[in-house]
């Protein structure tokens, strides 16, 4: 039976091809990777493997963490999100300008224009806003091993396994963290608005402060919320 799960895995869910040997190859890797081994064993694996690996277990590992409950993913989600936002706004050359304001012209035949940083501006965030919840395909579910937070982490950072993957314990999930997408788009739904009045005056600061503003007292996804599964 978990022969046939796997066959299924590598074939719909990543599209890629492995033979019996090469299971047991990736399955002995996360065995010793989970068990505080040198992380640099999967550092340098290829993206579209370390990908697969990470499906495989899902699917064959017995993990003990369960699925948390929704209103704590939904704050994982919300802080994760911010994240990306931020990231956005640093990739964006500070020296670029918009004109903003009224193009009419007045009686006295001027307009009333002013140039602002594009870097975290209204057309900013929502262009951002269009494609950012797709980012949380490569997003998981997973526990800090020292905190016990709930966290949304990225599985790949730069073409690279995410160098900060030892420090969580990964969390199953049936629907295979499709339900990130789902919040994430739901919180771009509700709070577009919120969004692009936080970032005009926030684009700048420190991520984890902005966070806890938007997702605690803007919002209140995260208000109340208790990390235990």
């Amino acid at each position: 039976m978990k022969a046939d799960i796997t066959e299924d895995v590598t074939t719909t869910v990543m599209d890629k091809q492995i033979n019996v040997s090469e299971f047991i190859t990736l399955r002995g890797t996360l065995s010793t990777f989970h068990a505080g081994c040198d992380i640099n064993i999967l550092v340098n694996m290829d993206t579209g493997l370390f990908q697969l690996l990470y499906m495989i277990t899902l699917f064959t590992s017995a993990l003990t963490t369960s699925p948390p409950k929704s209103k704590i993913v939904k704050c994982a989600v919300c802080n994760s999100l911010v994240g990306e936002l931020h990231d956005a706004v640093s990739k964006v050359d500070p020296r670029k300008k918009i004109n903003v304001g009224s193009y009419r012209i007045d009686a006295d035949g001027g307009q009333k224009l002013s140039s602002v940083k594009y870097a975290g501006s209204e057309a900013h965030m929502m262009e951002v806003l269009e494609s950012v919840c797709d980012n949380f395909k490569d997003y998981a579910q997973a526990q800090h091993k020292e905190t016990g937070k709930i966290e949304t982490i990225k599985l790949v950072v730069d073409g690279a396994m995410n160098p900060r993957f030892s420090e969580y314990e990964m969390i199953q999930d049936p629907d295979l963290n499709k339900g990130l997408n789902f919040h994430c788009d739901a919180i771009v739904e509700e709070y577009e608005d919120e969004i692009i009045a936080h970032f005009k005056t926030n684009s700048d600061r420190e991520v984890e402060l902005s966070q806890f503003e938007f997702c605690n007292d803007v919002t209140g996804i995260c208000k109340d919320v208790k990390e235990e599964l």
